[in-house]
C-alpha cells in the first residue's frame, strides 16, 4: 500500500517536472516570436533574427512562415521608405494619403557625361560604379533627414518636408548638397590618383508648394511628389550644364525660393536670371557654396 503511494507520488512529480520542461518547450518559442512580432511593427526589421526551428510540428510552421515573412519584408524594406511606412502607418490608410499641397524642397542630381562614359564599361562595371554613387547620395540625403522618391537612370531624386513637414527642409537639402560635394570631391582626388577620370555632378534644388501623397492607379501606388517645383528643381540641375560648363567636380544650383529661406550659415552666390523649360518668367538662381 504504502509502495504503491510512493509510486503514484513519484509519478506524479515525474508527470509535473516533464509538463514544466513541455510548457517552457513551448513558451520559449512563443515568447521569441511575440518579441520578434513586436519589433516588426515597429518597423525595427534590422534587429528581427530568424526563428530557429522548433520540434513540435506547428512551432516549426510557425517558425518557417514567420521566416519567410521576415525575409519577404527585408526585401520590400530595400524598395519603399521606412518614413513613408510609418506615416502611412500611423495615418491607418493610404487612402487618406492621396494627396496633399504641401511645402517642400526637392533636389535632383545627374552625373555629367554619364551616357558617354558608361559606353565603354561592362554591364556589370556600370551596376557598381552607379550603386557605389547611389550609396553616397543616399547616406547624405538621409542623414539630413529627406526622402529618396526616385532613381532615374544616373540621377536620384529627393524631397524635404513630407511625409512629416520639416519647416527647415532648404537648409536640409543645401547642407545634403554641400555634403555631397564633399564627398564628391574627396572619391575624385582618389580618382586622380589612381589614375582614373574624375567624376562630376550636377545637383539643382527649389523650394515651394507641390502635391505630395499616392499617385498612381490602384494596385500600384507611389508615394511620391508632383507639380512645377518638381518641374524647377529639374530644370536647375540641368542648367548646370550652361552656368558650369567648365567641368567642376559638382555644380550646386538653387532657385531664389530656396535662397532666401537660408540662414547666414550658407553663402548662395547670385548666379543671374534665367528662363527654365515650363515657366513663362526667369527665375533667380544662385550658385551654391559652403560659408567661408
Amino acid at each position: 500500500m504504502i509502495m504503491a503511494l510512493i509510486a503514484g507520488v513519484a509519478a506524479l512529480l515525474l508527470s509535473l517536472v516533464a509538463a514544466v520542461i513541455v510548457g517552457r518547450r513551448i513558451a520559449r518559442p512563443i515568447v521569441r516570436f511575440s518579441s520578434a512580432a513586436g519589433r516588426i511593427r515597429d518597423l525595427d526589421i534590422s534587429q528581427v533574427e530568424e526563428l530557429p526551428p522548433s520540434i513540435f510540428r506547428e512551432l516549426n510552421e510557425q517558425s518557417n512562415s514567420f521566416n519567410a515573412m521576415l525575409r519577404a519584408l527585408r526585401w520590400f524594406e530595400l524598395y519603399v521608405p521606412r518614413k513613408i511606412v510609418e506615416s502611412l502607418i500611423r495615418r491607418g490608410s493610404a487612402e487618406e494619403s492621396i494627396s496633399d499641397a504641401r511645402e517642400i524642397t526637392v533636389m535632383f542630381t545627374d552625373i555629367a557625361g554619364f551616357s558617354s562614359a558608361s559606353e565603354g564599361m561592362r554591364a556589370t562595371e556600370v551596376a557598381v560604379f552607379v550603386n557605389a554613387h547611389f550609396s553616397i547620395i543616399v547616406d547624405c540625403v538621409e542623414a539630413e533627414g529627406g526622402t529618396v522618391d526616385k532613381f532615374i537612370g544616373d540621377a536620384v531624386m529627393a524631397f524635404w518636408g513630407a511625409p512629416e513637414e520639416q519647416p527647415d527642409a532648404p537648409e536640409r537639402a543645401c547642407r545634403a548638397a554641400l555634403a555631397i560635394a564633399g564627398r564628391m570631391r574627396d572619391e575624385n582626388r582618389r580618382k586622380t590618383a589612381r589614375g582614373e577620370a574624375p567624376t562630376h555632378i550636377r545637383i539643382g534644388i527649389h523650394s515651394g508648394s507641390a502635391t505630395v501623397g499616392n499617385i498612381g492607379a490602384p494596385g500600384r501606388l507611389n508615394y511620391t511628389i508632383i507639380g512645377d517645383t518638381v518641374n524647377i528643381g529639374q530644370r536647375l540641375e540641368q542648367l548646370g550644364k550652361q552656368i558650369h560648363a567648365d567641368g567642376t567636380d559638382v555644380s550646386i544650383l538653387i532657385s531664389g525660393d530656396t535662397a532666401g529661406r537660408l540662414s547666414d550659415a550658407f553663402a548662395p552666390a547670385p548666379a543671374g536670371r534665367h528662363r527654365v523649360k515650363g515657366r513663362i518668367g526667369e527665375i533667380d538662381v544662385f550658385d551654391l557654396r559652403p560659408a567661408p
